[in-house]
């Protein structure tokens, strides 16, 4: 489904069962997954990789850049910066570096994350947060300056680790 007034650029890639909601964007050479919900007056721009079951809520920019694996959930009005070194030159555009959001992460609304990170499998980003660097697999971080506030499983529980090793109380997995 793509509502009427979204506009989808060629060529570009929209898998099965996906939606594009009123007054969003995407730009050509950009993919975008299987069962995935586009929210309104959101930008994807060119260069953009969707995996599928991805949720990307209403006024979030997708710079270039920008690859989201499986089962993301990107929150209202998060932002994705698409260089490192901003000058007003258009020779910029050489200066885009990819900026990975592995499986299963969850960014809350008003993030804004700068290019060219990596950003853990199941990782929790609470909503207003700053990210200047890469986040590790299953953290939950928050703030500007950004801080690791825990851990989290990928069933969602919180992990208390105790010599180094932590056991999910609700399904049982090992870190």
């Amino acid at each position: 489904y793509i509502h009427e007034s979204a506009y989808v650029d060629s060529p570009c890639r929209i898998g099965q069962n996906t939606k594009i909601l009123h007054f969003s964007h995407v730009m050509a050479n950009s993919i975008i997954g299987n069962h995935c919900h586009i929210g309104h007056n959101v930008t994807i721009s060119s260069g953009v990789l969707i995996g599928n079951h991805v949720k990307v809520m209403n006024n979030a920019t997708l710079n270039s850049g920008v690859i989201l694996q499986d089962d993301i959930y990107c929150g209202p009005s998060t932002i994705f910066t698409d260089i490192t070194h901003i000058r007003g030159k258009s020779h910029s555009i050489s200066q885009i570096r990819p900026t990975l959001i592995k499986q299963g992460a969850h960014i809350g609304a008003n993030t804004t994350l700068a290019a060219g990170l990596s950003i853990g499998l199941y990782t929790f980003i609470e909503a207003g947060s700053v990210i200047d660097r890469n986040i590790p697999d299953f953290a939950i971080v928050c703030g500007n300056p950004l801080k690791i506030d825990g851990w989290r499983c990928a069933c969602g529980t919180e992990l208390s680790f105790k010599q180094l090793k932590a056991s999910c109380s609700n399904c049982g997995n090992h870190y």
